[in-house]
């Protein structure tokens, strides 16, 4: 009988990263404006998250040698699901979450709303998901408050928590001892 650990290996993922883990873990992530998308093969077992700061590159070049990858949306998504494709799991059997695009910087008006950095992100990773004909499972995005989220690579469960800004200014000094880790 193998002995089950006490507790699985926690990482704080930093805007603009993604991580991909083939070994059970736990990856947090605090967002106020960006996004992060998680993606899970529950066959395979991988699961990957990023946090994405802008919605879309303006680089000419490929993506794989861009030095700022994971900073903008469509690139981290496009590196995300080549990440899978290297490590043989279908395209078809991902399944994609996701989460932040807060408003964190209020704008009044409708039109400048939506045209929000946060908004402009939301929208972007749902558009590039449905290109890549990736399924958005659940999502959580939008408002006034900052999230704190834990994704447990192996299940693909995520686990959030919304901030208000002081809870978000504390956690953003010390993302482990804020109020937003879930048991």
């Amino acid at each position: 009988m193998n002995a089950v650990p006490a507790t699985l290996p926690y990482f704080f993922l930093k805007p603009g990263d993604m991580a991909i883990a083939e070994e059970p873990c736990i990856i947090a992530t605090l967002l106020g404006s960006c996004i992060a998308v998680t993606m899970t093969s529950r066959r395979s077992g991988i699961g990957a998250i990023c946090h994405a700061l802008l919605p879309s590159c303006g680089h000419k070049r490929e993506c794989g040698s861009c030095p700022e990858r994971f900073r903008h949306v469509d690139c981290a998504v496009s590196g995300m699901i080549e990440a899978f494709r290297e490590r043989g799991v279908p395209q078809g059997s991902i399944e994609a979450k996701l989460f932040g695009g807060a408003d964190m910087f209020r704008i009044h008006g409708a039109a400048e709303e939506r045209n929000s950095v946060g908004r402009q992100n939301v929208d972007r990773a749902r558009e590039f998901l449905d290109a890549e004909g990736i399924r958005l499972v659940a999502a959580d995005v939008g408002g006034i408050q900052g999230r704190k989220i834990l994704l447990s690579t192996e299940t693909g469960e995520v686990f959030l928590r919304r901030l208000n800004s002081m809870a978000y200014r504390q956690a953003l000094t010390d993302p482990r001892r804020s109020g937003g880790e879930t048991r």
